[in-house]
């Protein structure tokens, strides 16, 4: 069964429907897809109220699918039905993958599928790695 844990980033947990804002989205010819804009101070676990606003750089590496909706259709076509943890989780045992990677790239672990909760969109994305930095 899937299990959703929330990543815990330099900021700690980011929680909230008000907490990750996105201003930029951008996919190179590397296969990096990178994600910046704002997180609120008030909404995460570490430097809490520390300062209102942190600009943040969140690059996923050597990504190899990702899906994009808007956050109610998003709650509408699971039928409310998902496992809400954070604003950014990774997913164990994930269908997406399963179904998405072929047996010996999955059987390796090279990647994982991640699930990013912004203020409108809520992004599913399966990659090797990701590197998130802040301006804290």
């Amino acid at each position: 069964m899937e299990k959703a844990l929330a990543v815990n980033t330099c900021l700690g947990i980011l929680k909230g429907r008000d907490c990750i804002y996105l201003d930029e989205v951008k996919q190179d010819d590397a296969n990096n897809l990178t994600f910046k804009g704002g997180i609120n101070g008030h909404l995460i676990s570490v430097h809490q109220d520390v300062q209102e606003w942190f600009t943040y750089t969140l690059t996923f590496r050597q990504v190899v699918a990702y899906f994009c909706c808007e956050l109610e259709t998003y709650t509408n076509y699971l039928g409310g039905k998902f496992q809400y943890v954070s604003s950014f989780d990774v997913i164990e045992e994930s269908h997406l993958l399963k179904s998405l990677l072929l047996s010996d790239d999955l059987n390796k672990g090279i990647y994982r599928h991640y699930r990013l909760f912004t203020y409108d969109e809520v992004f599913n994305i399966i990659a090797a790695s990701y590197e998130f930095k802040t301006d804290s």
